[in-house]
């Protein structure tokens, strides 16, 4: 027989099972008038990713024979005006134009000068001129060089300083020379003359040579006047040195050329250029610029290579970190970018990728644009780890195909936007609408590893090419607009405002949510309506 006491416990112990199992139900289950989320296979819709396929850029002479023109060329296009690069990152104005029938095809224009007229100016006279292996003393300007030893392989210690726009740096030129700059200080001031790079430089090597530049400290000043340049097949190397470029004084304003309006920089001066089928690497160095560019790029007229590592990059007034012209490359390792600007252009046919760098960018990370209306071109964004802070969206593409790729990194967009494209109005972007059953490449971001935050917005530029967006093992918690999504089983994506989107395959409606008040459209193989578990809503419709 059971005591009343023993009853007791026996039935508190009953309802407090029964208690436990109902908060765990409750628990288990949504808020009312959510949905109970269960494993369902939202049928998305089969398309197969495209290959990007390199596109190289026709020759002049291949453009013209196209056309069924040849003859000789009109001269080279002259640079910008004074205090303005050449357009879109360098290239001058258009080609020559064709001369009489059954003449040689016409020369193109001349590389813009950044600032003054491209490949106009007084050209100046270096320090220390080193032609075909040998010291060339009657080709230099000796009295610029205060002290240190310079002979036929090496410079060291030397003291250069030079005001006005006939005194340059060292220059380094003629096929096979190897020069070492150690130890060394350059001050240069005045306005440079010549275009990109050459004799006004601070340190310039040309024509199939090699500079190796060590522990020196290089400091310019003036418009268009540049701290290190490398052109003409030739290879530049930089170790532990500082890199200055001050350009003449000016006020950032983006609505006095085209050119500072698609680019959304200024300034008159690059710090450092790489130029035709040249390579350039940077070791433990600082890289600074007042305005325009701190690490570019121009002219490949094939193929440039330049390559950052352990460096600090910063433009202080406006300006960008590295630019990656047509058929350029550029690789930044461990490297921290402070920029007043966007850390890195890419036009056409390029590609810049980030290993483990930090970039603090006042607008973008980085921004896609096409400068030579080929709608073939595709530019290519890699970025493995790193921490990104930008005031602008993230990544910004502009009228251009894009190959996105992110992995591990820590994104942070002040604006709330982590990828968003735009119509260029520059003339030579890629025009697309108006061409029926006219197919491109389209953006493609494969993000990977990730936990993010921010809108992925293709409003304007969808009518042009699409956007995808593949989650890889990442976590997306912002609204996406005109684009498509493809998740793998580990990813999952929250939508914060209103969504419109094409899933693409197949994907459980677990990996999918919004809040209440939250409309997620999404073409799939399917249509309904249903509730997701955060109370917000997926419709899900065929067309």
């Amino acid at each position: 027989m059971i005591g009343r006491r023993q009853f007791l416990i026996a039935g508190g112990a009953a309802a407090s099972a029964l208690a436990l199992a109902e908060t765990a139900k409750a628990a288990a289950e949504p808020a009312k008038g959510c949905s109970a989320n269960q494993a369902t296979i939202i049928k998305g819709l089969v398309v197969e990713r495209p290959v990007h396929q390199p596109y190289k850029l026709p020759s002049l002479a291949e453009m013209l024979a196209a056309q069924g023109q040849s003859g000789a060329g009109g001269p080279g296009g002259a640079g910008g005006p004074g205090g303005a690069p050449g357009a879109a990152g360098g290239p001058g104005a258009a080609a020559g134009g064709p001369g009489a029938a059954g003449g040689p095809p016409g020369a193109a224009g001349g590389p813009g000068g950044p600032g003054g007229p491209g490949g106009g100016g007084v050209s100046a006279i270096p320090a220390i001129y080193v032609l075909d292996g040998q010291h060339a003393a009657d080709k230099s300007k000796a009295d610029a060089v205060a002290e240190g030893t310079v002979n036929d392989r090496f410079a060291s210690k030397v003291k250069i300083k030079g005001q006005g726009s006939e005194t340059g740096g060292v220059y380094v030129k003629g096929m096979g020379t190897e020069y070492i700059l150690a130890d060394a200080t350059i001050d240069l001031s005045g306005k440079a003359g010549g275009g990109l790079g050459g004799t006004a430089t601070g340190a310039s090597a040309n024509d199939h040579s090699t500079l190796t530049i060590r522990n020196c400290t290089i400091t310019v000043s003036g418009q268009g006047r540049g701290a290190t340049s490398v052109d003409g097949y030739s290879t530049l190397k930089v170790y532990n040195s500082t890199l200055t470029s001050n350009g003449e004084p000016f006020t950032p304003d983006f609505s006095t050329t085209t050119q500072k309006q698609q680019l959304e920089v200024d300034g008159n001066c690059r710090c450092h250029v790489t130029l035709s089928n040249s390579y350039s690497y940077f070791y433990y160095s600082t890289i600074v610029s007042q305005g325009w560019a701190a690490l570019s790029t121009d002219s490949s007229e094939g193929f440039v290579y330049l390559e950052a590592n352990n460096c600090t990059v910063k433009t202080i007034k406006s300006g960008y970190g590295t630019y990656a012209d047509g058929s350029c490359h550029n690789v930044l390792n461990n490297c921290t970018f402070d920029v007043a600007a966007m850390a890195c252009i890419i036009a056409g046919e390029a590609d810049c990728t980030f290993n483990h760098t930090n970039a603090k960018c006042a607008s973008y990370f980085a921004l896609i644009h096409c400068v030579m209306g080929s709608t073939a071109e595709a530019g290519t964004l890699k970025v493995t780890g790193g921490e990104i802070a930008t005031g602008k969206a993230a990544i910004l593409v502009k009228s251009a195909n894009a190959e996105i790729q992110v992995d591990g990194a820590k994104i942070k967009s002040a604006s709330g936007v982590l990828l968003q494209s735009a119509v260029s109005t520059d003339p030579n972007a890629q025009k697309t609408a108006h061409i029926k059953g006219q197919k491109v490449y389209g953006i493609h971001a494969t993000l990977k590893n990730m936990d993010l935050e921010g809108d992925v917005l293709h409003t304007e530029d969808a009518e042009n090419r699409g956007m995808t967006v593949y989650l890889e093992q990442t976590t997306l918690k912002g609204a996406i607009k005109d684009a498509s999504i493809k998740m793998n089983r580990l990813s999952k994506w929250f939508a914060t405002k209103d969504s419109n989107v094409t899933i693409i395959g197949d994907v459980d409606i677990s990996q999918i949510d919004a809040p209440a008040g939250v409309t997620i459209t999404a073409i799939a193989q399917e249509s309904g309506t249903r509730e997701l578990a955060s109370c917000g809503t997926l419709v899900l419709k065929t067309a």
